[in-house]
């Protein structure tokens, strides 16, 4: 840990990615940790917590409540906790991250405990590149990802249009809700949620990356699908985008999903050791550009064409470093990063196809 300051962590394992990484509890409710410059860390939990987290908590972790501290006052909650742990150790001063919630921060302050903000997180190069663990932890969470877009995919393929175009599928409409309810109870069958939602965006909906989606499914529409489940057991995420269609596709919407398909392709095969995030999403965007589709915003100032980066890290987050942007540095082996180009044209709509990709010492794999 680079930081010679104690670091102070204050959440639960889902909104604080570093305190599950450093402590390996997983904490549904708020709980406070101190990692030192050694390696060492400090889980302050609730009663209720005690045996489970000296159980289930990092070899190098020590455990400890108000009560085994024997902190004067009993203080109630994780950050009067925090703030009592830290005076009784003499520690008059803590770097935190970011996400650190700011009244804590100040009854901190106001203990006479300086507080500094973090440049970088202790954690995050580390987290960057991904243990053996972590990797087969990703892999699972990519499993249930892909089962859940093939019952998607085996739904529509069996609906059939009714005389207004809708999907119909046993007699009910196939709408996005719907296909969210098949995405659902299959990532659930293997074990993860989308806690964050998944997206089954159909037609003109399509066009906006992060539309969830809403109403009918329909033919001769691409269908964009974004699954990204975080595993019920390790914490850890994955994600796959696949761009479905019913019926005969319009030569404009065929244009597209060969670009994508393509690009895809060739940025997945730019993934490897050495070569940088920008340089993954350059090779990319050539494609877009060699195949005449153009980006920039209409008159009402919305976006269209190629409007995202080409990918992001995946794991404790679902978007974390490192980037493939037009800022994203070196790959090394380990890293785990999607591989997800899209066209987006307003009123025509949407196409991305998106796999998560292991950087490995030969190039990389398609997890």
């Amino acid at each position: 840990m680079k930081n010679k300051l104690p670091f102070a962590m204050l959440g639960t394992s889902k909104n604080d990615p570093d305190l599950f990484y450093a402590t390996k509890f997983d904490a549904p409710d708020p709980v406070a940790a101190v990692a030192f410059a050694d390696g060492g860390v400090l889980l302050l939990v609730g009663d209720m917590e005690l045996g489970r987290a000296r159980r289930t908590a990092a070899a190098n972790c020590r455990v400890e409540t108000a009560g085994t501290l024997e902190l004067g006052g009993a203080p109630s909650g994780p950050a009067a906790t925090l703030r009592e742990t830290l005076l009784q150790e003499g520690i008059f001063a803590v770097s935190v991250g970011e996400g650190f919630p700011f009244g804590a921060a100040v009854e901190l302050e106001k203990a006479g405990i300086e507080v500094v903000p973090a440049e970088t997180s202790p954690f995050a190069k580390a987290r960057e590149t991904k243990t053996p663990e972590e990797i087969a932890a990703i892999r699972a969470s990519q499993r249930a990802a892909r089962a859940a877009e093939r019952a998607l995919g085996a739904a529509i393929r069996a609906a059939e249009p009714d005389a207004r175009g809708r999907l119909v599928l046993g007699g009910a409409t196939l709408t996005s809700e719907r296909a969210r309810s098949i995405v659902r109870e299959t990532l659930l069958a293997h074990g993860a949620m989308d806690f964050d939602g998944t997206i089954v965006a159909g037609g003109a909906q399509a066009a906006d990356p992060h539309e969830a989606g809403h109403g009918p499914l329909r033919v001769g529409e691409t269908i964009v699908a974004d699954i990204f489940p975080r595993s019920l057991s390790t914490g850890y995420w994955g994600d796959m985008t696949r761009t479905f269609h019913h019926g005969r596709i319009f030569p404009e919407l065929r244009r597209m999903v060969e670009a994508v398909a393509e690009a895809q392709k060739v940025g997945i095969a730019a993934v490897r050791p050495g070569a940088t995030g920008a340089d993954v999403h350059a090779a990319v965007r050539g494609v877009f550009e060699a195949r005449g589709f153009r980006t920039g915003t209409d008159a009402t100032g919305r976006p269209y064409g190629f409007i995202h980066s080409t990918g992001h890290g995946v794991g404790l987050e679902i978007h974390e470093a490192p980037r493939l942007s037009p800022s994203g540095g070196p790959l090394r082996p380990g890293m785990v990063v999607t591989v997800e180009p899209g066209l987006y044209y307003p009123g025509v709509g949407g196409v991305r196809i998106e796999d998560t990709v292991l950087v490995v010492p030969s190039g990389r794999e398609v997890l």
